[in-house]
């Protein structure tokens, strides 16, 4: 029977990450991906990079995110191809600009003293395409932006296997093995692997690889479109990511086009990744109105990913106390790409040094059964 140190089920940005850093802590590491590297949420996301939360935790875990990405392809040895364009938000309802004029001081405060309050008039010259006819204020981030997905999973990936860890793709996870409230190994399509840690890096099938080890993991799939215009001059490749809060509108140079997209709030749960084509009219519909000039752009492609949203829009990190070597990281609403560099490192950390840089407690399991849930509000 082959042993692990520590079984990763999950081949997305997330267990890359994780693998990477548990590698490079010496620990024998197997990652078990049911389809390719990279294939799930992480290959269908828009790339942003942000450190606007409305949780302190959420802030400070991108700020090391962020100083990792800066230093990506130093430590990896591949870039991760990250512009900082900076992050705008665009707010138009008065409750709004209150609550991010204190975001701004609590940013402040924990040393993310680049992010500044911003008129519509200074926003505009930042977007030109911008509509700010009704626009009351926004915030900017200009150390924020944009990076690979596909280039960072690649490359923690390519590190990992350079450090001895093992990664398979193709092998599904089929059953965790469980004796004395306790994990004992994992049964896959592949055969069976003796182990005493498993992560859930499953993404939007966290729950059901949370049901295979009997355990209630609150992660749900919903599906979330992007959309990429043709060549699009009027937005250039220096034009911030740009999110409209009370709509959710996003949009951010791509090549030498636009990508945007929109959340539907009405839409159910669902694994489903087809594209919805009459939701693209109700995208056009707002994007016509806060940057009227996108309306005009030729549509070149769309896809649809799932994000993996919890009940408080909070990730999941950490060891489930009720049984032993079970370990989640999962359930980033969103956020899994941004926050991958930091949780592998964070996580890892406390895994073998018990000792993380960074407490991430908040976002324990555990947190569901008490109650009392504080959801992150800067959810796109």
């Amino acid at each position: 029977m082959e042993t692990a140190d520590v079984v990763i089920v999950g081949g997305g940005v997330v267990g890359c990450a994780l693998a990477y850093q548990l590698a490079k802590r010496n620990v024998d590491v197997l990652l078990l991906e049911r389809a390719a590297l990279g294939s799930g949420s992480t290959g269908k996301n828009a790339g942003g990079v942000r450190q606007q939360f409305s949780n302190e935790t959420n802030v400070r875990l991108q700020r090391l995110a962020v100083r990792m990405l800066e230093n990506f392809e130093e430590e990896v040895g591949v870039p991760a191809d990250f512009r900082q364009v900076g992050y705008i938000f665009v707010l138009t309802r008065p409750n709004d600009v209150e609550e991010f004029k204190l975001l701004v001081e609590m940013w402040h405060q924990v040393g993310l003293e680049e992010a500044r309050w911003t008129t519509p008039e200074e926003a505009r010259e930042l977007v030109p395409v911008l509509n700010i006819d009704d626009v009351l204020g926004c915030t900017f981030c200009p150390t924020d932006g944009i990076a690979s997905p596909a280039d960072v999973t690649a490359g923690y990936a390519a590190a990992a296997k350079r450090l001895g860890a093992r990664i398979r793709e193709g092998v599904a996870v089929t059953a965790v093995d469980v004796a004395g409230a306790r994990v004992t190994g994992v049964s896959t399509s592949a055969g069976e692997v003796a182990t005493r840690v498993v992560f859930n890096c499953a993404g939007p099938w966290a729950g059901e690889v949370g049901r295979l080890a009997g355990l209630d993991i609150p992660v749900l799939p919903y599906r979330r479109h992007i959309f990429v215009t043709d060549s699009f001059p009027e937005v250039p490749r220096t034009t911030p990511m740009t999110v409209d809060f009370a709509t959710s509108f996003y949009f951010h140079p791509e090549g030498d086009g636009v990508l945007f997209g929109m959340s539907d709030r009405e839409e159910p749960s669902s694994f489903n990744t087809e594209v919805n084509w009459d939701f693209l009219e109700k995208t056009v519909q707002v994007a016509a109105h806060r940057a009227p000039a996108i309306e005009l752009a030729g549509l070149r492609t769309a896809w649809a990913g799932l994000y993996e949203t919890t009940p408080d829009n909070q990730a999941i990190l950490g060891p489930v106390e009720q049984l032993g070597g079970f370990w989640c990281a999962c359930g980033f609403s969103g956020h899994g790409f941004m926050q991958a560099p930091a949780v592998g490192l964070v996580l890892a950390e406390q895994l073998v040094d018990g000792r993380p840089e960074l407490d991430v407690s908040a976002f324990c399991y555990e947190r569901f059964a008490r109650g009392g849930l504080v959801a992150e509000r800067n959810v796109i």
